[in-house]
């Protein structure tokens, strides 16, 4: 038999059967549609706005993100920039919260908790700031800043207990440490670009040497665009001759004179090395502040 003649049976055969009929329809249907989808992915078109993660960072599983860009800010701390694997995705990080990086270094996995420094509506990447230690310390930054560009690491968040609202306090009290400036910054650059926001910062920030200064440009610049919300106060370990501000460590004084007496229009936020904050903490509260006043980064 020519299979001319085998397909005009099987027609036959098939127009006499209703139930098979039906059921030719629906995989035909099954196979259109399935072509359809195919081919839309491979021109890259999504069919709703949620066909890819619109969100770059989930807060149980760790994600892959590629180094694009290193940068020195001072003598010991560099900035990287991480991408996502979108263009498009939104790396949700609220202010005040981190995330966590991980790595295996040494046969051993590694993690660390890190503040993003972008705003919150932050697209396509991140970058976060790293003090690097001389060895036998910091391990994990050490290996960040082996990396090369196009290196990934992997990230996992938001985390953190930290909640901002608009104009939560009158007055938000800053006492920041070294690259504990991270998660003040974030939120002294958003708050004053919020057109909404009226609440007033006051800033002490304390490091080594001059040089050692994160963002000092950039926080003289939006305290003289915003004079009257933004206070700084730098205090020195090893300051230059001409230094007219804060010298040594933070005491009990710097505290009162810039930030005041313990008050329920002022909240205190606290980051920085373990030893500082324990002492900021002591400090705090000989002037006042109790528990709920005080938020420890």
């Amino acid at each position: 038999m020519k299979l001319t003649e085998w397909f005009k049976l099987e027609s036959l055969h098939i127009s006499s059967s209703p139930l098979l009929l039906s059921v030719i329809g629906i995989f035909v249907l099954l196979v259109t549609s399935f072509v359809r989808i195919l081919r839309k992915l491979y021109k890259g078109k999504s069919f709703h706005r949620d066909d890819f993660n619109s969100l770059a960072l989930d807060p149980l599983d760790f994600r892959s993100f590629k180094l694009i860009e290193k940068a020195i800010v001072t003598p010991n701390v560099r900035l990287f920039r991480f991408a996502a694997s979108h263009p498009e995705q939104l790396v949700n990080v609220p202010l005040g919260k981190h995330i966590y990086a991980k790595a295996w270094i040494n046969g051993k996995e590694v993690r660390r908790p890190y503040n993003p420094i972008n705003k919150p509506n932050q697209v396509g990447y991140f970058d976060i700031l790293v003090k690097i230690y001389p060895a036998p310390y910091g391990l994990f930054s050490r290996y960040l800043d082996s990396l090369e560009i196009g290196d990934c690491v992997e990230f996992r968040g938001p985390k953190g207990k930290f909640e901002y609202k608009r104009n939560m306090k009158k007055r938000l009290g800053m006492i920041a440490g070294g690259t504990g400036i991270t998660p003040m910054f974030q939120l002294i650059d958003a708050i004053l670009n919020d057109p909404l926001e009226r609440t007033q910062i006051s800033l002490i920030y304390a490091n080594h040497t001059e040089q050692d200064i994160i963002f000092r440009n950039k926080l003289e610049s939006l305290a003289s665009q915003f004079p009257t919300r933004l206070k700084l106060y730098f205090v020195l370990n090893q300051p230059p001759s001409s230094w007219s501000q804060g010298v040594g460590f933070i005491n009990e004084k710097h505290i009162q004179h810039h930030l005041g007496y313990a008050s329920s229009s002022i909240m205190i936020l606290v980051c920085g090395p373990p030893a500082m904050t324990k002492a900021m903490m002591i400090l705090l509260n000989k002037l006042g502040y109790k528990g709920e006043d005080i938020f420890k980064f």
